[in-house]
């Protein structure tokens, strides 16, 4: 009888430890990364290069680098973010840097010197996840985003 109860309770016991530890501290689920938008009507995927933090005046920046890779030369694109690290909410990003030079023409420019809208749902030590769209001229071209989502775990999570 008692070895049925010890047994019974280690079995009861077994999965409460499974369902409370993770190895996230801070309670987030990151998603799998995964960079995809539409370009002027052009369903796109770009791939995340790099994160870092610099120390700003009293808080830290979070700076984001999206590539687009292509074997052609006369086709690249690139992404540039900067927003408050950690901060998170509608429109916290500061700066939406966007680089194409396509067919020997180039673009470039802050989507926040245009129209653009962003949410941002996490923004911790370890990833990343925002939607986006926006709208930007530069007196020459229209470059249009529509249906952005950047989900980024880093390789390695930050130092805290």
């Amino acid at each position: 009888m008692k070895k049925s109860l010890l047994n019974w309770l280690l079995l009861s016991l077994l999965p409460m430890g499974f369902f409370s530890c993770s190895n996230n501290d801070d309670g987030t689920n990151c998603p799998e990364t995964h960079v995809t938008m539409t370009i002027n009507g052009e369903s796109q995927s770009f791939e995340a290069m790099g994160r870092g933090i610099d120390l700003r005046q009293n808080r830290y920046e979070l700076h984001l680098n999206l590539d687009r890779r292509s074997n052609d030369p006369s086709r690249e694109q690139g992404i540039s973010i900067i927003l408050p690290y950690k901060k998170t909410g509608a429109n916290v990003i500061e700066q939406f840097i966007y680089h194409q030079y396509i067919d020997n023409v180039p673009f470039d420019g802050d989507f926040l010197d245009g129209e653009f809208q962003s949410n941002v749902m996490i923004n911790t030590h370890e990833c990343f996840y925002a939607t986006f769209s926006g709208k930007l001229h530069d007196g020459n071209q229209e470059v249009t985003i529509t249906k952005g989502e950047l989900r980024y775990t880093y390789e390695e999570p930050f130092e805290e």
